[in-house]
């Protein structure tokens, strides 16, 4: 598929090699690559965006869960959960009643708030052309439609 669209105003500002290169020093296609697994706990949207709130500063979860728009409240508990596993996030429970429970990155966690701020970057960056290639996608069927199965 051939795009007919004028991606200057979104050419790479960097060389790709460099990182092709640190990737391929790297086994994270076997699933039992502990870089792998971790790339399993860090790499969904849930945590993208719970880890972009808790820049923020310390946050409860009900206020998680207004700014997060569309998680419920499982995915959130869930990944909440998986995230303070990891060291990533530290849940402090303060002694009241009801209790309150507050989130916060550890420094852990504040190690990815400048890769993750540049994958938001590069999301928001190129908001138009993922939406002119998925138009182009929709619009124009593949006659030899590999991806349905046979």
């Amino acid at each position: 598929m051939a795009l007919d669209h004028d991606f200057k105003s979104s050419q790479l500002s960097y060389l790709p090699q460099p990182a092709l290169e640190r990737i391929a020093k790297m086994d994270l296609f076997d699933t039992n690559c502990a870089g792998h697994q971790v790339l399993e706990h860090i790499a969904n949207k849930w945590t993208i965006l719970i880890v972009y709130a808790l820049t923020q500063g310390k946050k409860r979860y009900n206020e998680l869960k207004q700014q997060i728009i569309g998680v419920s409240p499982k995915m959130l508990i869930q990944n909440l959960r998986n995230l303070e596993r990891c060291g990533l996030i530290e849940r402090e429970v303060y002694p009241t009643v009801p209790p309150r429970v507050e989130y916060s990155l550890t420094p852990l966690g504040a190690s990815l708030i400048e890769p993750l701020a540049a994958l938001g970057e590069w999301a928001y960056r190129h908001i138009a052309d993922v939406k002119t290639a998925s138009d182009y996608y929709d619009k124009n069927p593949d006659s030899d439609d590999y991806w349905k199965p046979k």
